[in-house]
């Protein structure tokens, strides 16, 4: 029976082909042979161009540019074969794909295996991740095929899908296939319930050829956030239109979807998103629209890989429709993400409502679509936990999607009992409807705005700290305001009109328009080449736009993202939940900061932390030890040794190394410098003790140097201050205060001042007294500079204060903090290196961080760094060579 279905299935595939081709009159002249090759090109000249985009942008990872480059000369064997031969094909080449891809097998090492410079054994070793996860997967597929019961074969889905989920949960028993578990995930998850729905239902053809094709879907290998794409949908789109339409469809999407993703980069590194630092209304309103263009991420992918399948003729529906624009909740349910809407509504909405018709259609209604987005939710943590091995079960998660069912619920109520109309969009449109239409699109999106925003914020404290922000507007920010919804309002008046609400089949209005091969083709084609070429150009006329270009092509994390993976480090949060799994589509291991719960201590007094004593661990990616006095140094004795220059450097987690071996740290390669050169004849030994701790502020480097830094006797003490260390104490003053920590005796005059003129107090919440604390950061630096000074000179200690550069500083936070800091520093009668211009000489600074996700610096940063301290040391603390520091002090 089902092989006889899957005969006809085939046969009407290949009369679709045929009727395809038959679309187009059949003229034997040259000119039509001449017209068909010249599309053809040019959709190979298009898809190049897409291609080197794509690796020219660095859109995602390595993997992505090596996926298109293969789907490129796939697409163009695909095409060329025979129609029966290019199913089976793209199903050989997804399962390619696929195990490259998990396998990270490039070029490199296929050519590395072929000229015997790697083993066969290791080069079989990459192919285990991929060849494990298409068993498992020809294994799912076998069993829903079973000749038994349909019960029975779902039973054993069942069972096989909960051991998978306990092997999932426990990955780390597997290393050597770790990274599979992500992809088997995003193929399986949703796909095999629809797969089975549609085997029940005899809905669509089957054949290994179709399902090996779902399943292992091309692009799938390279994103975890895969659309949810119907069974039935990939059957019966499957070249029902003639190729040029779907081909240069495709290449639209993808071009679309790369405009998104630049866009989304855009908005995620330049949009005001770190909650702390709002200091006005207009901020507010900022942070809200940047949040909920996030999405962007999404819809951009989404994007870029449908319209990759449609290159190989699968004629999907988009994903996305103007969801921006939508004129109502129900409207904006029906624009987003259309596929996912399609899925639960086929699994759940339609199923539900039709077992409940009998106790009315509004209840019935009401029911249904509760149980449709309480399963949204429920699906969303299951994909949660493919992704990150364990499931997102958050009270704001949930809020939100009870929220928005409740809107979209209300207003399909609405709609049924006033009557929503259906029919054909009227021949004339009044100018009264458009503005209607303008108003509804601006207030929806407003409102969605506001309830991204209450989603996205990492707790309700954030989000209560958004609207503490907001509650003094002046009339300028409110008239900003309104005029960015009344720009909304005109958008929606001129495309608010345009519908899609299906992934079902069928042609889509944009496909009942007329098609124009070639002006679609130049658009996309002059669109790849200007993003292509203009960087250049730009970079060359307007030098100060290199940075954003630097910024956009890599993919790097905002300020945002980087304090929250800064806090991971210290404070054990949960920072997977930054936006649009940021972590996790970067690579970061899930181990990476686990080691802080070893290095680091907590304590009750004002410092709140400090780093364990004589422990070893792994913290940032490399091994990390602290001595016998609590430091992440060498051994040293308390008592200075006779003859020793010793010196006392305070800083944060750059000074301490994190990511970096002990002896690679800058101080510690100029300390083995000062004790190779020795500039001083007074002195036969040179000591350098790194008192510095992970994300401390500035109260703590200070308190730490008063409580136990002067116990060591130094000669001097170096206070190393950076851009971004006002937010340590901000954080750090928030912590003590919400906790009720007093602080000690002589820190009290200058928090109780500062306390009282903010306004705060420790019920508030942390992120809350950060944000209000951020005006008087220079008053506290100014105090704090002031005392150090004090302190040191009260003990004959000659004090110098460092300013360090970031690795990477693309939004300019070290142009904008340098100036300001070091001013402070020098009004408080200290002198300053400035170590601004230590990473000059390095062309690409991303070489400069550990990791993409981390910004550490390296061994060269800290050499670098060394190099430009070492010059910055000799005149201010020993002068000329051979000269002793006390007559050079006078000097």
């Amino acid at each position: 029976m089902e092989t006889a279905e899957i005969q006809t299935g085939d046969q009407r595939v290949e009369l679709r082909l045929a009727a395809a081709e038959a679309l187009t009159p059949r003229r034997t002249s040259i000119e039509s042979h001449a017209a068909r090759l010249a599309q053809f090109l040019a959709v190979i000249a298009q898809f190049g161009l897409i291609v080197m985009v794509v690796n020219y942008w660095q859109l995602d990872s390595l993997a992505l540019a090596r996926l298109m480059a293969l789907a490129f000369v796939g697409f163009v064997i695909h095409h060329l074969l025979p129609g029966r031969f290019r199913l089976p094909f793209f199903a050989m080449l997804s399962l390619l794909a696929l195990v490259s891809g998990v396998g990270h097998i490039g070029p490199n090492l296929g050519a590395a295996w072929l000229t015997g410079k790697i083993r066969t054994i290791d080069f079989l070793y990459h192919l285990l991740p991929g060849l494990t996860l298409v068993g498992i997967g020809l294994g799912l597929i076998g069993l829903c095929h079973l000749p038994i019961r349909f019960a029975a074969r779902v039973g054993l889905v069942a069972v096989a899908g909960a051991g998978l989920v306990f092997l999932r949960a426990h990955s780390q028993w597997f290393p050597d296939v770790t990274e599979m578990w992500v992809v088997l995930g995003s193929m399986f998850m949703f796909r095999v319930i629809i797969y089975l729905y549609d085997l029940k239902h005899r809905t669509a053809p089957f054949s290994p050829a179709r399902a090996i094709s779902y399943f292992f879907m091309l692009p799938n290998v390279c994103f975890p956030l895969f659309p949810v794409v119907d069974y039935k949908t990939f059957c019966s789109t499957y070249y029902n239109e003639d190729w040029p339409r779907i081909y240069q469809t495709g290449l639209k999407w993808m071009f679309r979807g790369v405009i998104q993703l630049l866009l989304y980069r855009l908005v995620y590194q330049y949009a005001p998103l770190d909650v702390s630092k709002l200091s006005s209304a207009l901020d507010v309103a900022g942070c809200m629209l940047g949040m909920y263009l996030l999405y962007l991420r999404i819809s951009g992918t989404f994007h870029l890989i449908v319209g990759l399948l449609l290159m190989f003729g699968f004629n999907l529906p988009e994903t996305h429709h103007l969801y921006y624009l939508a004129t109502s909740f129900t409207d904006f349910w029906r624009r987003i993400n259309i596929y996912w809407k399609d899925f639960v509504m086929k699994l759940f909405f339609y199923p539900i409502h039709f077992k409940l018709r009998k106790i009315g259609p509004i209840r019935a209604m009401v029911v249904a679509t509760l149980a449709t987005f309480l399963a949204t939710w429920t699906l969303h943590s299951w994909q949660w936990f493919w992704i990150r091995g364990r499931p997102l079960l958050d009270w704001k998660d949930f809020s939100f999607w009870m929220i928005l069912a409740v809107l979209v619920l209300v207003t399909a109520i609405h709609e049924t009992t006033r009557g929503r109309k259906r029919t054909l969009r009227p021949s004339r449109v009044t100018l009264q409807q458009r503005f209607i239409v303008g108003l509804k699109a601006a207030g929806i999106f407003s409102l969605m705005c506001i309830l991204w925003a209450y989603w996205s914020c990492q707790s309700w404290a954030e989000f209560q700290t958004l609207i503490d922000a907001a509650s003094r507007p002046t009339l300028r920010e409110l008239m900003i305001v309104f005029g960015v919804l009344a720009l909304i309002c005109i958008c929606g008046m001129v495309w608010g009109w345009s519908s899609r609400e299906t992934s079902e089949g069928g042609s889509t209005q944009e496909r009942r328009k007329p098609f124009s091969f070639w002006p679609s083709a130049g658009a996309v084609s002059v669109g790849a080449l200007c993003l292509l070429v203009a960087p250049s150009i730009a970079t060359q006329t307007i030098p100060n736009i290199k940075n954003a270009i630097a910024l956009l092509q890599g993919d790097v994390l905002n300020a945002r993202d980087l304090a929250l993976q800064r806090r991971g480090y210290y404070e054990e949060l949960d920072v997977g939940r930054m936006d649009n799994l940021q972590r996790a589509e970067n690579g970061m291991p899930e181990d990476w900061t686990k080691g802080s719960n070893v290095f680091y201590r907590q304590r009750s007094d004002f410092l709140l932390t400090d780093i364990n004593p004589s422990v070893s661990t792994f913290l940032g990616g490399a091994a990390i030890s602290s001595n016998s006095l609590g430091m992440r140094d060498r051994e040293y004795d308390t008592t200075k040794p006779p003859n020793t220059y010793r010196i006392v450097l305070l800083g944060a987690s750059h000074e301490q190394g994190s990511g970096v071996k002990v002896d690679e740290t800058y101080e510690n390669v100029v300390e083995d410098r000062l004790n190779h050169e020795l500039p001083d004849s007074h002195y036969s030994r040179y000591e350098i003790l790194n008192m510095s701790v992970g994300q401390y502020g500035l109260f703590q480097r200070l308190l730490r140097l008063e409580e136990q830094g002067f116990q060591f006797k130094p000669d001097a003490v170096i206070l190393s201050i950076s851009a971004v260390d006002k937010q340590f104490l901000f954080r750090h003053l928030g912590r003590a205060l919400s906790l009720g920590i007093e602080p000690p005796p002589d820190y009290r005059q200058i928090l109780e001042r500062v306390t009282h003129s903010a306004g705060i107090h420790g019920k508030m919440p942390v992120v809350m007294i950060e944000r209000r604390l951020q005006p008087y950061g220079d008053e506290l630096y100014e105090w704090a500079f002031h005392r150090f000074a004090q302190q040191c000179k009260q003990r004959g200690i000659h004090p110098l204060v460092i300013y360090r550069p970031e690795p990477l500083d693309f939004q300019g936070r070290d142009e904008a903090g340098q100036s300001e800091v070091i001013g402070l520093a020098r009004a408080a009668g200290l002198e300053v290196i400035d170590l601004s211009a230590a990473f000059d000489s390095v062309p690409d600074h991303t070489t400069l961080v550990i990791a993409k996700w981390d910004h550490h610096t390296t061994a060269l940063g800290h050499r670098l760094l060394a190099d430009k301290l070492y010059q910055g040391l000799m005149p201010l603390l020993f002068g000329s060579r051979g000269e002793s520091q006390h007559q050079l002090s006078h000097h």
